[in-house]
């Protein structure tokens, strides 16, 4: 197994926000979005019938967050230590 180069290390550690595309596959004949789809991370997941999604409130002082309940695959519940900091 090859060492982790510097470069590539520094992008393992970095956070970001999930990217949420909630998709209405419908005909579109009306003005009210049935979401029939969601994405994260360009990956289709399942949600439960009759599930609530909720974009919360948007403004300039708050990064977006989403509410949103799925089926799980898997569940993983444990300690890791944090990444070591430098170059």
């Amino acid at each position: 197994m090859e060492p982790v180069s510097g470069k590539f290390k520094k992008v393992l550690r970095e956070r970001r926000g999930a990217d949420i595309e909630i998709i209405d596959r419908s005909s579109g004949d009306t003005d009210v979005l049935v979401p029939s789809t969601v994405r994260i991370n360009g990956a289709e997941i399942l949600i439960p019938s009759g599930a609530t999604i909720r974009v919360h409130d948007i403004s300039d002082h708050e990064l977006v967050t989403v509410t949103l309940t799925v089926f799980a695959r898997s569940v993983s519940i444990r300690h890791e230590p944090k990444p070591e900091t430098g170059s």
